[in-house]
């Protein structure tokens, strides 16, 4: 496991310089001991920015790679070959690439599933949606169909593209601000900025809140900024979603339909060069965030806790986290069964190291690394 003992050492020895304490040294098999209980069991390394993660009903793993490519982790081992049948107007520019995957409910038996990425418009770009059938071997797509497109942009920041399916059937798509139209947030007409609600074959529910006026028909919430966490909490039946502020102002939200999340009008960050965005952390008719992180952890993907060995967490939430003051762990959230958000708790934070994605299956929890050298592990209990 050379590549997890390069990394490792690489960021103890940047972390030692500044006088931080070193991380943990890999063992022999290059699994990681946390000092928080938890151990990282390596499952597949060599991976560019790995994204997103889902689990196949036999237990092996697709991954996408920011840099345009959808993977297979299978038996434990990762397939050398890139699975064909990709779109090929992937933009892979800035945050842009390949990003969401997501198995359709009935995957097991229609081999269905679901791909966001950032999508070349010809000097323009936006977040897209494809529905894709996988081969029964999984060594690639076919029948992939364009199923939604967000609001046509010129920059390629903030494309949100996390998925997650609701009870009825229909899909939830996060949409970025696109870094420069932040203002557009808080125009429900357009799609900058929102979280959409589609059905799987792209058209749109009659009940959403906009679909008689007033909006564009495909938004569920709005007034986001990038949305890269997304989670549907069958214990309590409400919908979860945590989104990067910009210097501070990290937020986790219950979304309800037709609600303002304030972005950017309100906000407890601050622009990157400390220039103030506005003065308001609050406003009447919009949200106030269930958990803010100040300053910034970078949060990303999601997962509601349904594997075995882990009982004590059972509904309760991970989020991988990348970067900031404060990020570069695994955070787990306490929520109730009546949906109401309880303590956090910082994992892994010894360890260094950021975290793009993570996923429970009720066999195991993986989590996938956010470097260009990317690694995906197995989470265990270190006892």
């Amino acid at each position: 496991m050379l590549r997890s003992s390069l990394s490792v050492f690489a960021l103890a020895t940047l972390t030692a310089c500044a006088g931080q304490a070193a991380a943990p040294e890999p063992e022999a098999d290059g699994s990681i001991v946390s000092a928080t209980g938890l151990k990282l069991v390596p499952v597949a390394e060599g991976l560019e920015f790995p994204w997103g993660m889902a689990a196949l009903p036999n237990g092996d793993l697709l991954v996408t790679e920011r840099e345009g490519r959808l993977r297979l982790i299978q038996g434990g081992d990762l397939v050398e070959a890139p699975l064909t049948g990709l779109p090929d107007d992937i933009l892979v520019a800035g945050q842009g690439g390949l990003l969401g995957i997501l198995l359709d409910p009935a995957f097991a038996t229609n081999r269905k599933l679901y791909l966001s990425y950032s999508k070349d418009m010809d000097g323009a770009n936006t977040t897209a949606v494809v529905s894709a059938k996988l081969a029964d071997d999984a060594s690639g797509l076919s029948d992939v169909t364009e199923i939604f497109l967000g609001e046509t942009r010129e920059t390629t920041f903030h494309y949100g593209s996390r998925m997650a399916f609701l009870p009825d059937g229909s899909m939830i798509v996060t949409l970025g601000d696109g870094y420069r139209y932040m203002q557009d947030a808080q125009d429900p007409a357009l799609l900058h900025g929102k979280i959409a609600r589609i059905m799987p074959d792209g058209s749109l529910p009659a009940d959403n809140p906009f679909a008689n006026g007033g909006g564009n028909p495909a938004v569920w919430s709005y007034g986001h900024r990038n949305v890269q966490g997304l989670v549907y909490h069958a214990e309590s039946n409400l919908l979860i979603a945590h989104e990067h502020g910009p210097k501070g102002g990290d937020e986790l939200n219950v979304i309800e339909p037709g609600n303002n999340y304030g972005w950017p009008t309100i906000t407890y960050g601050i622009n990157y060069d400390g220039t103030i965005i506005t003065d308001e952390t609050e406003a009447p008719g919009m949200e106030q965030p269930d958990v803010k992180w100040v300053p910034s952890i970078a949060p990303s993907g999601m997962a509601i806790v349904e594997t075995a060995g882990f009982e004590d967490w059972s509904c309760e939430m991970l989020s991988g986290d990348m970067y900031g003051p404060s990020g570069q762990k695994l955070v787990r959230v306490d929520i109730a069964a009546d949906g109401s958000i309880g303590e956090t708790e910082d994992l892994l934070d010894d360890l260094q190291t950021g975290f793009r994605d993570v996923i429970s299956t009720p066999d195991a929890i993986y989590v996938a690394t956010n470097l260009l050298d990317g690694i995906v592990y197995r989470v265990e209990k270190a006892s």
